[in-house]
């Protein structure tokens, strides 16, 4: 790879440009499909659905996208994938909007998003040490974390002008014009020729299997995984369960989805911020550790009786969290995981971490149709704070085996 400072900066520009026009459009549909859902249903057993096929198809696929990302053109495959769910996404609309207003239509909308959202991810977060420069990793990884945020700003704002004005089929019209433009920009990013080890068919599943026993042998990655898992199984209340928690405490109505959404993207805004200020980030693990704890402390808070001004302030400062969970474990990795093995690495990570909601969506989703949700808000925050300390505490005393992962 060229290193001088026009090149690979150019480079990153369009590769950064054309993962946020994606992520944009993405965003736009996840939330119009969820808050008219919840809009329409009221029920936790239809977020549930709406949350597995978010992510369920993106579990079921990302194996093979690590392995994928291993072995053939990370870039191609982004734009495979982002071409195929466009042409997909766009049909089914128009089948919406011609013939069939279903909730399970948009459903299934989703689920195909999943899927290529599965495919991207492990590819992208690969792609992105291949092109950086390793001492600018950290601010790289940051900035992409900052542009996502201001870009998540904007779409919940325009994902509820377009909802309570124009109507659902319209934010397609949107994700057709950022997906056509991301794939355009993902085109003109230059790769160095690598050669990979290219394996028959028959030898993919060998090859998730050594990435999975990678993975799992090494004492340090697999604390991490197991961890992370955890923290995830009890982040995904407040992630999938706000929209309906506002809707059954504060009251229906666009503006306040839109304000949950838009205060927890500013918080995320200045939490990208701060990694992006650092050309080296500090001990990674307390990073993390911090992340998990704020975000109990702030789901903890979240469920008690209050204003829902105050309910907002709780879910900002979960929003400051969040970014630095994920950014710090993508460097973690970027940084110590050999090329060979990162694309499969990280569509595990990807499984365990935002992949493991429709899992635990099963559990909280029909559970919040018996209880009210700000108990299990209350409960998984406290958890969290504790899954936090014990983290901590454990991945540090195992600082010193990072070097057997090479």
């Amino acid at each position: 790879m060229e290193t001088t400072p026009h090149y690979w900066q150019k480079n990153i520009g369009y590769f950064l440009a054309a993962q946020n026009f994606f992520l944009f459009g993405s965003s736009s549909v996840y939330f119009a499909i969820l808050w008219y859902i919840a809009l329409q249903t009221s029920s936790g057993t239809w977020i549930m659905l709406a949350t597995m096929a978010t992510t369920l198809p993106q579990i079921l696929i990302s194996l093979w996208a690590g392995i994928w990302a291993d072995q053939y053109s990370r870039k191609k495959l982004i734009i495979f994938s982002s071409s195929f769910v466009t042409i997909f996404t766009f049909g089914t609309a128009l089948l919406y909007f011609f013939e069939v207003r279903s909730l399970w239509l948009l459903l299934l909308i989703a689920a195909i998003r999943s899927l290529g959202s599965g495919v991207q991810t492990p590819a992208g977060n690969a792609l992105l040490p291949e092109i950086t420069p390793k001492i600018e990793l950290s601010r790289i990884n940051g900035l992409n974390q900052f542009i996502s945020s201001a870009l998540l700003l904007i779409s919940p704002i325009l994902s509820g002008l377009i909802l309570g004005r124009l109507g659902i089929i319209f934010i397609f019209v949107v994700d057709l014009f950022t997906a056509t433009t991301g794939i355009i920009l993902m085109a003109l990013v230059r790769i160095q020729k690598e050669k990979r080890e290219i394996t028959s068919p028959s030898a993919v599943l060998p090859g998730i299997w050594d990435g999975i026993k990678y993975t799992f042998t090494h004492q340090y990655l697999r604390n991490f995984m197991l961890f992370t898992m955890g923290a995830f199984i009890l982040v995904a209340p407040s992630s999938q369960l706000s929209t309906l928690f506002v809707k059954r405490t504060f009251g229906s109505g666009v503006w306040r989805l839109t304000l949950n959404e838009l205060l927890w993207t500013i918080g995320a805004l200045l939490g990208s911020l701060y990694i992006t200020t650092h050309k080296q980030l500090p001990n990674k693990i307390k990073l993390i550790t911090a992340g998990f704890i704020g975000s109990g402390i702030s789901f903890a808070v979240m469920g008690l009786p209050e204003p829902f001004w105050v309910y907002l302030l709780f879910m900002f400062f979960s929003g400051i969290c969040m970014p630095i969970i994920q950014a710090s474990s993508n460097i973690l990795i970027q940084e110590n995981i050999p090329a060979d093995k990162m694309g499969r690495v990280f569509s595990i990570l990807q499984i365990l971490s935002t992949g493991i909601y429709p899992i635990a969506m099963l559990f909280y989703g029909p559970l919040s149709d018996q209880i009210a949700i700000k108990y299990i808000l209350i409960a998984t925050g406290v958890l969290l704070i504790l899954l936090g300390l014990i983290f901590n505490h454990r991945l540090l005393s195992l600082t010193d085996r990072l070097h057997d992962l090479h």
